[in-house]
C-alpha cells in the first residue's frame, strides 16, 4: 500500500463488516476472548504504546512528539466525552434520567460512540506516523479492538463505526500539521 495509513482501509472496514454481519454478543462464540481484548488488551496497549511514545519523546528531548501524542489523545477523549455526555442518561435505582439515547446492547447507558475504538484508531494513527513499516500491525490491532466490542456485547456495530470515525476525524484534523517526522 502506498500510504502506511492505507492499512486502515483494509482492516477497519473488515472489522465493521464482521461487526454488522455478526451484530450481537457472542456471535462467533468468542465472547470470553473479546472481553479479555476489551479489558486487559485495551489497558496494556494504551499504557505500553502511549508510554513508549512519551518515553521516546523524553529520551530524545522531542517536545513536538510529546505534545502531539498528548494533544491527539486529549482531544479524542474530550470529544468522546462530550458526545457521550450528550447522548447518555443517568441511571439511578432502575430509572433513567436524561436523554439515554443510543444505549448499549444490554440496554445500559453510554454506548455511543465506542471509546475503545476511537482511542485505538488514534493510537494506530500515532504509531503509524512514527513507525510506518509496522502499519499493518497497528491497524489490525485497532480493528481487533473494534470487533471485540461487538462480540463482547459492549456495543452495537454502528457505535464502533462512530468511534472509528471520531478517532479518524481527530487524527486527520490534527494530522500532518502537528505530526513529527517518522522513524524507521
Amino acid at each position: 500500500m502506498r500510504s502506511p495509513h492505507g492499512w486502515s482501509l483494509l482492516w477497519l472496514p473488515l472489522a465493521v463488516v464482521l461487526a454488522f454481519f455478526y451484530n450481537h454478543q457472542n456471535a462467533l462464540g468468542l465472547e470470553p476472548v473479546a472481553k479479555r481484548i476489551g479489558r486487559e488488551g485495551n489497558t496494556a496497549a494504551l499504557v505500553i504504546a502511549l508510554g513508549y511514545l512519551l518515553f521516546l519523546a523524553w529520551r530524545n528531548k522531542d517536545k513536538l512528539l510529546a505534545r502531539w501524542v498528548i494533544l491527539v489523545m486529549l482531544v479524542e477523549t474530550v470529544v468522546y466525552l462530550a458526545i457521550k455526555g450528550a447522548t447518555w442518561g443517568i441511571n439511578i435505582k432502575h430509572h433513567t434520567y436524561g436523554l439515554a439515547l443510543l444505549p448499549r446492547p444490554s440496554g445500559g447507558d453510554g454506548g455511543f460512540p465506542s471509546g475503545h475504538t476511537a482511542a485505538h484508531v488514534c493510537l494506530a494513527y500515532l504509531l503509524t506516523e512514527r513507525y510506518p513499516k509496522l502499519a499493518p500491525l497497528w491497524w489490525f490491532w485497532a480493528a481487533l479492538m473494534a470487533w471485540s466490542r461487538v462480540e463482547a456485547g459492549a456495543h452495537w456495530a454502528y457505535q464502533i463505526v462512530a468511534g472509528a470515525v471520531l478517532g479518524a476525524a481527530v487524527c486527520l484534523t490534527l494530522g500532518k500539521k502537528l505530526s513529527p517526522p517518522p522513524r524507521a
